[in-house]
Order: C-alpha cells, then structure tokens, then sequence
C-alpha cells in the first residue's frame, strides 16, 4: 500500500507542472484527387490539446465539403468528416506534427426527384501533417490529409476492417487560437 501511495504521489508530482495547451484553428481549405472529380471548398475546423513542452497530443477534425461530386441542378451533395486523431509533434512555437485516425465519413446525395437519395455514414480513417506557427496566442495552422473510408469485409459477426474504396486527399490552413 505505501509503494502505491509513493507512485501516486510521484506520478502527481511529475504531472503538476505539465501545462496542457488547447489548439482552435477554424479552417478553409481543399478537397482533391480520389473521389472528387475536381478540387472543392472545404470548410471546418480542428480542436488540439498538447502540452505546451509535449510531443503527443490528441486532436478532432471536422470538415465540410458541399458539392463534393460536382454542381447540378439535378443534385445536391456534400460530405462531411468528423475524426479524432494522436497528434505527434515538435515542440517550440513552430510545430510540426504528423496526425492519424479514424472518425465519421458521411456521404450525402439528394436527387431532385428523390429516386437516387444516397445517405451513409461509415467508419473512416485519415493521415496527414502539417505546420502550426504561434508566436502568442494567435498564429497560422496548415496541413495536408488524406481520408478513406472503412469497410467490413466479410458480413459476419466479427468485426472486420478493411481499406475502402471512396477516397480524397484535403489540404487546409486558418487561424490557431491558442488558450
């Protein structure tokens, strides 16, 4: 009991003074390649909390895209992804960081005559890096990711994850509010 009581209180020691350091980087950026016929306006934003001396972090990324597959007066269509990422990174007021994880892609085709409605959510993976610059407590955030869908193989009862077949890479920059 009192070698737990000495580790709990060296954990706790050691802890104290780690500062976490909570990223907001509103963003707009650029869908392209895979699935989408042509670059699209991507609009979302990414939440980040690292230690301001830490090289692991963990971050949520949402994104928007409307028009995904191309404008028609016929259909509206959009996709929208919701990820949460492990976020290694440099430490220092210039940060570069490599991200990965897995999250929500959501697919969403309205046909016009309601004949051709499509509406998926799948799991979803994504990988990418970039840079973040704050010099205080306002800077510049800019990345490069790439998202793919997941699939289950084979219907059965197990759980079962392989690579899809939908697709897109997005690049992407905005303003960091750091708190």
């Amino acid at each position: 009991m009192r070698l737990r009581m000495m580790l709990l209180a060296a954990a706790l020691a050691v802890a104290a003074p780690l500062q976490a350091q909570v990223y907001l980087t509103p963003n707009v950026g650029a869908v392209f390649g895979g699935d989408t016929d042509d670059s699209k306006v991507s609009y979302g934003g990414t939440l980040m909390f690292a230690g301001e001396s830490s090289v692991i972090g963990f971050a949520v990324d949402f994104a928007y895209t409307p028009d995904f597959f191309g404008t028609s007066s016929l259909s509206k269509n959009n996709t929208t992804s919701l990820m949460g990422n492990l976020v290694l990174m440099s430490p220092g007021r210039t940060r570069i960081y490599g991200s990965g994880g897995i999250g929500l892609m959501k697919t969403r085709v309205e046909d016009i005559d309601g004949f051709f409605d499509i509406d998926s959510n799948e799991l979803g993976m994504n990988v990418g890096g970039g840079i973040i610059f704050i010099p205080d407590r306002i800077g510049f955030q800019a990345d490069v990711r790439y998202f793919r869908n997941l699939t289950d193989p084979e219907p059965d009862d197990e759980f079962d994850v392989d690579l899809g077949s939908f697709s897109f890479w997005r690049a992407s920059g905005g303003i960091v509010f750091r708190f």
